[in-house]
């Protein structure tokens, strides 16, 4: 949905080493010390290049750059560019706050222990332009620690922002989220990240908070959340219902063609908080498999949270998501959600698992055109309709008024190879 901005012309390139001196001037061979003195001279256009090795301070960016010369941070290359917080009060690592067209590439960052909500890269405010790509953050630890938040805080949005090639793990975000957009966000791509063995939630596309922005109807919203591979995200509290991927109370954005596995959930549409209506979310052609207790799951909580209304629930495969055995809940689980359509899926289930379970508060979803299967056959397929027990494919379409097209029967899925998949 959004590309990079223009390559840079560069003012000047100010290089920083653990070996420079903040006396210099930064050049090739008199390279500065900190990170910090680099950025208080770079104008818009320049570039701050990090020499291999590790950096123990945090930055704020003081100035912006503009959108035909954005100011990049980035490492030069030859070895890793590691921002280390050991031995320091937890703070956020990169501080963008009220910025705009500010590149961060390419960095390691690493070592906050003892957190109480603290970031590796936080952006805050309102801004537009800004890129945080290839970065490698981990060994973020404590309470609400976490790796990249955004937080859309003042009446003006954050627009333009793109997250692109990052891998977070080992990090521990509960209860908050391990990479999260929050309020009042207009336009966004978060593509082609690896998220892995955190103790809470994956992605998070959030609205409705009015902690973080006053005006609860400014939602993060008009985004794309593509291409992402999305692993062992479990909550360590509340019995684990941590999702993968999750928009809670986003609006117009597409979900499309990630892969999420040994999650608690594949993937979420929700909205926690009350009044708040998630609606326009397109979730398709997504993967989701081996996750503990549900594939796909929509809709608000209970009758006292929000709704989800008007999304499209397209092309997905949700195969063998019944991992946690002890608490399994089904394939697709719908709850406090209407005017929804799920169609062209594939949804495979344990023998003992269901297939669907959709909830009281349920008002009127369609399903039409998806396929199902289940080890126990179609004659004992188990479904969940509104608290009453269902058995059989057959039974499942006639009690529910739904799935009159849809078939039964054996579907081969080729599932991707995840690192370390169990």
């Amino acid at each position: 949905m959004l590309g990079l901005l223009g390559q840079p012309v560069s003012a000047a390139v100010f290089h920083v080493s653990p070996q420079g001196n903040d006396a210099a001037d930064g050049g090739t061979s008199t390279p500065l010390a900190t990170i910090r003195a680099a950025l208080q001279k770079a104008q818009p256009g320049d570039d701050v290049a990090l020499a291999p090795g590790v950096y123990s301070e945090s930055v704020a960016f003081p100035r912006s750059g503009t959108q035909d010369q954005p100011i990049r941070l980035r490492a030069a290359g030859g070895g890793a560019a590691v921002l280390s917080g050991a031995g320091r009060e937890p703070e956020h690592m990169v501080m963008l706050e009220d910025r705009s067209f500010i590149t961060v590439e390419g960095l390691e960052l690493t070592g906050i222990h003892n957190a109480k909500d603290a970031s590796a890269i936080r952006i805050e405010g309102s801004g537009r332009g800004l890129r945080i790509l290839n970065c490698r953050i981990h060994d973020i630890k404590g309470r609400d620690a976490m790796g990249i938040t955004v937080y859309g805080t003042r009446a003006e949005p954050i627009q333009d922002l793109l997250i692109r090639g990052n891998e977070i793990y080992d990090c521990e975000p509960a209860k908050s989220e391990a990479l999260v957009l929050n309020g009042n966000i207009d336009g966004f791509e978060v593509s082609e990240n690896r998220i892995h063995d955190v103790n809470n939630i994956g992605i998070d596309l959030i609205g409705g908070e009015a902690w973080v922005n006053p005006n609860r109807q400014l939602t993060t919203r008009n985004g794309l959340c593509r291409g992402n591979l999305v692993y062992r995200c479990r909550a360590n509290y509340g019995g684990g219902y941590a999702a993968g991927i999750y928009v809670d109370g986003g609006q117009n954005i597409r979900v499309e063609d990630n892969i999420v596995t040994q999650c608690d959930l594949g993937i979420e549409v929700g909205a926690e908080n009350r009044g708040t209506v998630t609606r326009s979310v397109v979730v398709k052609g997504n993967t989701l498999f081996y996750n503990d207790k549900a594939g796909l799951v929509f809709g608000g909580y209970d009758e006292d949270a929000g709704r989800v209304e008007d999304c499209v629930f397209e092309g997905n495969i949700c195969t063998q998501n019944d991992r946690h055995r002890r608490d399994v809940n089904a394939e697709l689980w719908i709850q406090w959600a209407s005017g929804n359509r799920i169609t062209g899926n594939v949804f495979i289930g344990g023998s003992e698992e269901a297939l669907v379970m959709v909830e009281e508060g349920a008002g009127k979803n369609t399903l039409s055109g998806n396929r199902y299967y289940s080890a126990a056959g179609y004659g004992e397929a188990y479904f969940l309709w509104k608290d009453e027990d269902v058995e059989g494919f057959d039974t499942w379409q006639r009690k529910s008024g739904q799935d009159g097209d849809s078939q039964f029967g054996p579907v081969k899925i080729d599932l991707p190879q995840v690192d370390g998949t169990r």
